[in-house]
């Protein structure tokens, strides 16, 4: 495991010398805190320490419940009274005890009352003090704290903790769109904040690279697909093949074709699935250029990946071995010559899963339940976070219970969704879904605009263009994210689901 840099790091005895020059001798400290690495972790020490004699509280629950604030007008920091449970007071009497008793003090102002909360604002000249020298020092790593992830603070050669944040997972053979943005950011940010609190972190893109829908894209590629289109441009001449080849098959579909393109594309990933040679060798070929445009636009984004996985990854032993340890516990049962997993008994929301079909191919779930099985045996992970759109809320309910089933609560408790509101029209079966590319072109374009306006400031930026499509990708990022993230929208009509990808 790697040794945690904290070279740079304000010591406590630059942190106490601050201090002192405020007139306090000593800094003030509470288990878990980091003072040293963030400086406002001592504001909250310090009030616990005015707080306990005040109102007879432990120390213990009063640090807890003291929160930082969403808005200014609400104080740095609060206290709701009735958080700290003192039996036999009114927390508003208690609220105007703490305003009338609340010592001097060099670091926040007289604390204010609100009903029932109390607004703490911190001394501004103090703040700076105390906070100036500790970014000076730390420069780029302000605000990271390896050390809450230490596995033991006290011994850190037991390493730190390890998490797997899985997240964007789109599509092979198919362009990046704006239906992914939006895993992706967070997902990203995500990884950011656990590594600056000294995670060690494995961002993972599980692609959609398996399944019958891509032997519907090979018998489209027969049909209408052009080498030299596919050199030029492969992912926009994989995705008009695949709009094309779909609209066909929705015909057929509509009129009960028997040997049509889905029994076709059915029998074609039986091939793929029995290992035949060619039918691997067009699909690998997809999947290849497929990641390497990825990374371009992952690149824009400024995210990357540790490692890109996929359900072809997930190995037939693991998800044979899940299925023997199913059936042996009961937890599987035969329903109509496919193989089930009734979780009604446990939650009736849960219903009933389908873990292999009756033709015996695996299923998407099959394949879940195999990668985090190989996940956990790899990686050793104490956490995995799946960033999914909310579309999947029941599949992953289903992937926790069943691994619990299992007698895999070890995997089971250590993962967790995070689910977000899906993109409204997004369909690249239908060809509507906008590219995400051609989204940032458009807006990289409108920014350049922007800053021409202003000739005299345009003339001061070394590299116009690239500066504008900076300024287009964070606009386009921000405006994702402003909404709430789990309002829940209409999900895509996409036939690839349920993977992750849209």
């Amino acid at each position: 495991m790697d040794a945690i840099d904290t070279s740079h790091t304000q010591s406590m005895d630059e942190l106490a010398a601050s201090l002192r020059t405020l007139g306090m001798n000593e800094v003030p400290s509470f288990p878990n805190t980091y003072p040293t690495l963030n400086p406002t972790d001592l504001y909250r020490a310090h009030i616990t320490e005015k707080l306990a004699p005040i109102t007879g509280a432990d120390p213990s629950v009063i640090y807890p419940v003291l929160q930082w604030t969403s808005t200014l007008d609400k104080g740095d920091i609060i206290l709701p009274v009735p958080a700290l449970r003192l039996k036999g007071k009114k927390p508003d009497a208690v609220a105007q005890e703490i305003v009338e008793k609340f010592p001097e003090s060099p670091l926040v102002e007289k604390p204010i009352a609100e009903k029932t909360f109390i607004k703490f604002f911190f001394k501004p000249g103090p703040l700076a003090k105390i906070v100036l020298p500790s970014i000076l020092k730390n420069g780029s790593a302000y605000g990271f704290n390896p050390s809450s992830g230490l596995r033991d603070p006290s011994d850190p050669s037991k390493g730190r903790k390890r998490i797997i944040v899985e997240f964007s997972s789109p599509n092979i053979a198919k362009p990046f769109h704006a239906g992914h943005l939006r895993s992706t950011i967070i997902g990203g940010f995500l990884s950011n904040l656990y590594e600056g609190a000294g995670w060690d972190v494995t961002r993972m893109n599980y692609l959609g690279d398996w399944g019958k829908q891509y032997g519907v894209l090979a018998l489209g590629f027969q049909k209408f697909g052009s080498e030299e289109e596919l050199e030029k441009n492969p992912i926009g001449h994989l995705y008009d093949v695949y709009v094309k080849i779909s609209k066909i098959q929705k015909e057929e579909d509509d009129n009960k074709v028997a040997d049509g393109v889905s029994e076709q594309a059915r029998q074609y990933f039986k091939r793929m699935v029995d290992g035949d040679e060619e039918a691997l060798g067009v699909w690998k070929r997809f999947r290849d250029m497929s990641i390497k445009k990825y990374k371009q636009t992952y690149g824009r984004l400024n995210i990357h990946y540790d490692e890109y996985s996929g359900e072809s990854q997930i190995k037939d032993e693991s998800m044979d071995a899940a299925a023997k340890i199913m059936e042996e516990k009961g937890v599987s049962e035969m329903s109509d010559e496919a193989v089930i997993v009734d979780l009604t008994k446990y939650s009736k929301k849960l219903g009933k899963a389908v873990v292999k079909k009756k033709d015996g191919t695996s299923l998407y779930l099959t394949r879940d339940i195999g990668a985090a099985v190989e996940r956990m045996d790899k990686f050793h992970f104490d956490k995995m976070i799946y960033v999914v759109a909310s579309q999947q809320d029941l599949h992953l309910a289903q992937l926790f219970k069943i691994m619990e089933a299992m007698g895999r609560k070890d995997i089971a408790e250590r993962c967790q969704h995070i689910n977000f509101g899906m993109v409204m029209g997004m369909s690249t079966r239908k060809g509507t879904a906008k590219f995400l590319d051609d989204i940032l072109q458009e807006v990289g374009e409108k920014m350049h605009e922007v800053m021409k306006t202003n000739q005299s400031k345009y003339e001061q930026v070394t590299d116009p263009e690239a500066t504008s499509d900076i300024l287009g990708i964070s606009a386009v990022m921000v405006q994702d994210m402003s909404g709430k993230r789990c309002v829940k929208r209409a999900p895509s009509t996409d036939e690839l689901a349920p993977h992750r990808g849209c």
